[in-house]
């Protein structure tokens, strides 16, 4: 009983969290947005279809599996009864494993805050955020696969942190993060952001543990007296693990193309990627130094319909899902990342002059690693990027602002303690007024275009 009263504010969120992400999963008709690919291709390795995609198989293979087990229920009917097409299947088949991992995102965060700082007060403010992203939200509700990237790539960076950490550094921990790894870029190569971040991580943190911390750190997320051979078999397990995960994952694949070889699979998908250069741009697309500021949200389904009031008067309503991010949310997580890196920079040049660091300094370098890692790459892609781009680096933004939120309600005056409580009110707030357009609910027009602030939501 005592466990359940310490994790009370985890749990709230966690069920906040899941009943946003399966609440009418069904309602809006399938085939939205990208689910004319992703369902599509899972449900061509179960009829046995050839298919080509323009990203690796593992996010397939997961809509394939969510397919295949929710008709073994005993409430649905068999597969064979919806002939193998997309527009017969229910849309939960393909969106429900969606809906399990965007809310095990939410525990991972938590957790993954945890290992960072050891406090909880500033792993409720990152589970909270991951919880109300809009972002995040949306795709958890849709047959897409941004969203396992993102669940994976997090647990990967849990359990490599979990592994430093350890007493004896147990080598499980480095084992399932580095396929996880693996496992994260198997599903899109931008995944590689996260194996990015996990390698870099390990060489910052092993210069740092050869420098004198000023304070006393508890739980030393590298510690000083690993050998250099321990160090270097570590470094060699997350080159050399994740890739060969990768290519394991491309066998039944490739088995099942039969007349493409990886090498082909690759020069196909490189080619897209890489000379698919679009004559007109999708009308959602949008240039990567805009994510943060939402210049472009992705308009996922929109449907309109005339009712009439309780007074006879008729009005029009509409039905729309926005790939919306918390736009507080947003704004908050942006400034917290400019004033981390400021912040930082100021702290690396009295490390070189001091030969010494504080924790938060460790803490801060992960932190804005894995937000420029999963967004400045982003420059260089010359193909049509998108909003959900952002989800990985975004991730990383929500950790910044809960950290420096967390430190500002620890200061005992009182405007400090106002600035707290009125930049949680605002999020929460912003989820509320936002919320009708991610989850696909009934909103007359007047309210809708309300909710538009500037025209390139629409």
């Amino acid at each position: 009983m005592q466990r359940i009263i310490d994790n009370f504010p985890i749990l709230c969120i966690l069920l906040v969290g899941i009943f946003l992400r399966f609440f009418n999963l069904g309602t809006i008709p399938g085939e939205t947005f990208d689910e004319v690919f992703y369902p599509l291709y899972g449900l061509n390795y179960i009829s046995g279809e050839k298919f080509f995609s323009v990203h690796p198989p593992m996010g397939n293979y997961l809509m394939s599996f969510g397919i295949y087990l929710y008709y073994l229920l005993p409430w649905t009917d068999t597969l064979s009864s919806t002939s193998f097409e997309l527009a017969n299947l229910d849309p939960v088949s393909y969106r429900w494993l969606g809906a399990v991992a965007g809310s095990a995102l939410i525990w991972v965060s938590y957790n993954l805050s945890l290992q960072l700082l050891n406090q909880k007060g500033f792993a409720i403010l990152v589970a909270l955020f991951f919880c109300l992203d809009g972002s995040f939200l949306v795709d958890s509700r849709f047959g897409l696969i941004n969203i396992y990237m993102s669940l994976f790539g997090f647990l990967s960076l849990l359990l490599l942190i979990i592994f430093l950490k350890k007493e004896n550094n147990q080598i499980l921990y480095l084992f399932l993060s580095s396929i996880l790894f693996g496992v994260t870029f198997s599903i899109k190569w931008n995944g590689l952001g996260f194996w990015g971040v996990g390698i870099c991580s390990v060489f910052i943190l092993i210069l740092l543990s050869r420098i004198q911390p000023i304070d006393n750190i508890k739980n030393k997320l590298l510690r000083p007296n690993n050998s250099l051979s321990t160090r270097a078999r570590v470094v060699l397990v997350l080159l050399s693990l994740p890739f060969i995960t990768y290519t394991i994952i491309w066998i039944p694949e490739l088995i099942f193309s039969e007349q493409y070889s990886l090498i082909d699979r690759h020069l196909n998908i490189s080619s897209y990627h890489l000379g698919n250069l679009e004559q007109k741009a999708h009308p959602y697309s949008s240039s990567w130094y805009t994510w943060p500021i939402m210049l472009k949200p992705i308009g996922y389904y929109f449907s309109s319909r005339e009712v009439l009031s309780t007074g006879g008067v008729q009005t029009t309503v509409f039905n729309s899902v926005h790939l919306l991010p918390n736009p507080a949310l947003y704004l908050f997580s942006l400034m917290a990342i400019l004033i981390m890196s400021l912040k930082w920079m100021s702290s690396f040049f009295e490390v070189l002059a001091t030969k010494t660091y504080e924790s938060e300094f460790a803490i801060s370098s992960l932190i804005l690693l894995g937000f420029y890692a999963n967004f400045l790459p982003w420059a260089f892609v010359s193909r049509s990027a998108f909003l959900y781009h952002y989800q990985p680096a975004s991730g990383f933004a929500f950790l910044a602002l809960g950290f420096l939120l967390y430190k500002v309600g620890l200061k005992p005056e009182i405007q400090y303690k106002f600035l707290y409580l009125l930049v949680l009110f605002l999020i929460v707030a912003a989820f509320i007024y936002w919320l009708p357009l991610q989850l696909g609910l009934d909103i007359d027009r007047e309210s809708f275009y309300n909710r538009m602030w500037r025209k390139s939501w629409i």
